[in-house]
C-alpha cells in the first residue's frame, strides 16, 4: 500500500513540475510589449524557424499591431489635470 501512495506521489509530482516549468516559458500577456520589439525586427521574423520566442510571439499575438495594442493596455497612463487661468482669456 505505502508502494502505491509512494509511486503516485511521485507521478504527481512530476506533472506538477513539467506543468510548472511549461507555463514559465510560454508567452504571456505581459509579454506583449517584448514581442512589439521581438515582431517590428525584420531579421528575427526571417529567423523565426531558428529562434522559439518569435515563434511563441506569433502564436501569441499574430502580429505587431495586436502585441503593440496589449502592450499599451498593459501601461496605465495618468493624464495630467488641466488648470485654466481665471484671469486668462481663451
Amino acid at each position: 500500500m505505502s508502494n502505491k501512495i509512494l509511486i503516485v506521489s511521485v507521478f504527481s509530482s512530476l506533472i506538477l513540475m513539467v506543468l510548472i516549468i511549461q507555463s514559465n516559458f510560454s508567452i504571456k500577456e505581459d509579454d506583449a510589449c517584448l514581442c512589439t520589439e521581438i515582431l517590428s525586427n525584420e531579421s528575427f521574423l526571417n529567423n523565426k524557424n531558428k529562434m522559439p520566442s518569435v515563434k511563441n510571439c506569433i502564436d501569441k499575438f499574430r502580429n505587431f499591431e495586436n502585441a503593440h495594442l496589449k502592450c499599451i493596455k498593459y501601461f496605465e497612463f495618468d493624464h495630467p489635470e488641466i488648470k485654466k487661468d481665471s484671469l486668462k482669456s481663451i
